[in-house]
């Protein structure tokens, strides 16, 4: 009977801990899919991270020192400092 006991104990200790951690808050299932979420989470950030620095990328070559893209510094000019060429119109979509 003790040997009985002694296996008991021997087989069913390593099953509860297992059980244990499969359940539990901190290292259980629930946590590996939390850990998904927040890792698809990271990975979204990552992207639209990565766009952006590819946008800013691409406007730092076209206002290169040997030939600059006209077009948009005369767009930034009139975003930043409001100069604009005569005989210009300008509609501001923003306000309507």
């Amino acid at each position: 009977m003790k040997k009985f006991k002694l296996l008991l104990v021997a087989f069913l200790l390593p099953i509860t801990l297992i059980i244990y951690y499969f359940t539990s808050e901190e290292f259980g299932i629930s946590a590996y899919l939390d850990k998904q979420k927040s890792l698809e989470k990271i990975y979204l950030d990552n992207n639209n991270i990565q766009n952006q620095i590819a946008y800013y990328k691409n406007k730092i070559k076209l206002l290169n020192n040997e030939n600059p893209d006209l077009d948009l510094l005369n767009e930034k000019a009139f975003e930043t400092l409001g100069l604009i060429e005569e005989n210009s119109l300008v509609i501001n979509i923003n306000n309507l």
